[in-house]
């Protein structure tokens, strides 16, 4: 159990910084000591005025302390007064060779630091780190408190008992105490963690997330301009429609839509037009964002519920660019399985999916109908990750409104891997995998290192397909990210957000045309970098509004 009595006042070795005199002196003997690491461990308080899920929102949170530590430098702790501007502490870390910051949750706590005057330009993040060993194997993703942490691999225990870095009433007085405790435990355990991300091969996308965390901050700071009264009249019809609507189907899905949107332009919308959501860069096993508070990427597209993507739009005087990769699973499969079939479609600059339905019609390519097109999309995207043929059925319904019976989906089925045999290669060496699963763990891995652990007795075979695809498919997109992230903005625009493998910006309305050459270009060139035998294409343009897609 972890220890809960604690001392109000910091240990004698620890110096308290409580305004702005004792900060600019600690920021100028730091500088003359230019220590390389420097732990830096941030408590906030529990504002109980808040949702708990939003209470470490770095646009809400309140910090309670700050503490540093570097080696054979006594730890300061920051508080009180001194907390409301940290811009002394900057040239510390702005100069050509800055310290490497260690935290326990980066994502928040540069989002926090931020807005109080300090960029944290190297940062290494004991959470990224703990999130990636785990290999998803305990269904946990990116909850990874600091205690337990500490616990198992320092075998030390942290005084307070916190739970998400919060301070409650309880222990304020107690938060420099704490504070200066884990800031003493950062550097050890990040010591005591980068052995097992090189053995694992991990260093690389260790790298990878923590280079991210600016871009996303970025992007969560900025939000995207919502037209709020048009958003409003839709949800208003929609209930209006629930009254007197029959169909089951329509009223099931207009309480999806009022149940997801409904609360919107109440909850969500800032007093300058724009809604702010949070983006999860480790909170699924695969590398995919999840987004939550709200969550964007619920946002239907137009074909489901015409005019709600039409209200979110580009300001006076700026544009949007829409961007997203074309067919960007299909091409990871094929380098991933090195399905020569494959590759060569996408070398050729042919259609994919007319390359099945030619197969499934026994037609040239350039005969196939667009009902027969269509149909070859489904079974794409539908059989790449090990979709049987009664699941195939429901599948090409729900998401083609196509019609087929038992026999069609299997018929399907056999076109897909006769036309791409090195897929049918590639579930056979993934299906294998199934025996040795029951009585043994089992790691798939994407290209840059991720990876994922199925435990004895819990293999998926659909998993073991889909997550080495979609999680290259997420790093090559998060590498985009952080390339785009400086290059916009010296057009003088950012990126806003992303959806799976959708990017949006906002950019000045006469660079548009400029911004959109630049995000296609360097989100194919980031992917190509990850997928190099496979051509990558991004298809990217400009528009006023999410609807003109």
């Amino acid at each position: 159990m972890l220890t809960t009595a604690v001392s109000a006042a910091p240990p004698p070795h620890v110096r308290r910084i409580q305004d702005r005199r004792a900060l600019v002196e600690l920021a100028d003997e730091l500088e003359r000591a230019a220590p390389k690491a420097l732990a830096l461990a941030l408590l906030l308080e529990d504002a109980e005025e808040h949702p708990r899920d939003a209470r470490r929102d770095p646009r809400r949170a309140r910090p309670a302390a700050l503490a540093l530590a570097a080696a054979g430098l006594p730890a300061a702790v920051i508080d009180g007064d001194a907390l409301a501007d940290l811009a002394p502490l900057q040239p510390l870390l702005a100069g050509d060779a800055p310290p490497y910051v260690v935290t326990d949750d980066a994502h928040t706590v540069m989002g926090v630091l931020a807005r109080r005057g300090l960029e944290i330009p190297r940062v290494g993040c004991t959470r990224v780190a703990a999130t990636l060993l785990a290999e998803g194997a305990d269904g946990r993703r990116d909850d990874r408190e600091l205690a337990p942490l500490v616990a198992e691999h320092l075998g030390r225990e942290l005084p307070g008992g916190l739970r998400q870095g919060l301070v409650g009433r309880a222990l304020a007085p107690a938060a420099p105490s704490i504070a200066a405790a884990h800031a003493d435990a950062l550097l050890p355990l990040m010591k005591a963690l980068t052995p097992r991300l090189r053995e694992l091969r991990l260093a690389r996308i260790f790298e990878l997330e923590c280079s991210l965390i600016p871009a996303v901050l970025a992007m969560e700071d900025a939000g995207i301009a919502v037209d709020a009264r048009a958003l409003q009249r839709l949800i208003d019809a929609w209930r209006e429609e629930r009254r007197s609507a029959s169909d089951p189907a329509r009223i099931a899905r207009l309480d999806k839509l009022i149940s997801t949107l409904g609360y919107w332009p109440r909850d969500w919308v800032d007093l300058d037009g724009r809604i702010r959501c949070r983006l999860f860069p480790l909170a699924t096993d695969s590398g995919r964002f999840a987004c939550q508070s709200p969550n964007l990427q619920q946002v239907p597209a137009e074909h489901t519920a015409p005019g709600v993507r039409g209200c979110f739009i580009a300001p006076p005087g700026r544009r949007l660019v829409i961007a997203d990769y074309a067919q960007i699973e299909l091409r990871v499969a094929a380098h991933i399985a090195g399905c020569r079939a494959l590759r060569q479609v996408f070398v050729d600059g042919r259609d994919v999916h007319r390359a099945t339905a030619a197969t499934l019609a026994r037609r040239p390519e350039a005969e196939v109908s667009d009902h027969e097109r269509k149909l070859a999309k489904a079974i794409n995207f539908g059989f790449l990750f090990g979709m049987g043929a009664r699941r195939f059925r429901e599948y090409a319904s729900a998401s083609y409104g196509l019609e087929l019976d038992l026999g069609a989906a299997e018929r399907a089925r056999d076109a897909f891997f006769s036309t791409f045999p090195g897929i049918a290669a590639w579930h056979r060496k993934v299906g294998n995998l199934a025996g040795r699963g029951k009585t043994e763990d089992v790691v798939v891995h994407t290209l840059l290192g991720r990876r994922k652990r199925f435990l004895a007795g819990h293999f998926s075979f659909n998993s073991a397909l889909n997550i080495p695809v979609q999680g290259t498919a997420a790093e090559g997109f998060k590498l985009a990210m952080i390339d785009l992230h400086p290059a916009l903005a010296a057009l003088g625009g950012r990126g806003i957000l992303c959806v799976h493998d959708e990017y949006i910006a906002e950019v000045p309305e006469d660079r548009a045309e400029e911004a959109r050459a630049l995000i296609q270009g360097t989100m194919e060139a980031a992917m190509g970098r990850v997928i190099p035998s496979v051509p990558v294409v991004a298809e990217a343009h400009v528009a006023g509004s999410w609807a003109e897609k």
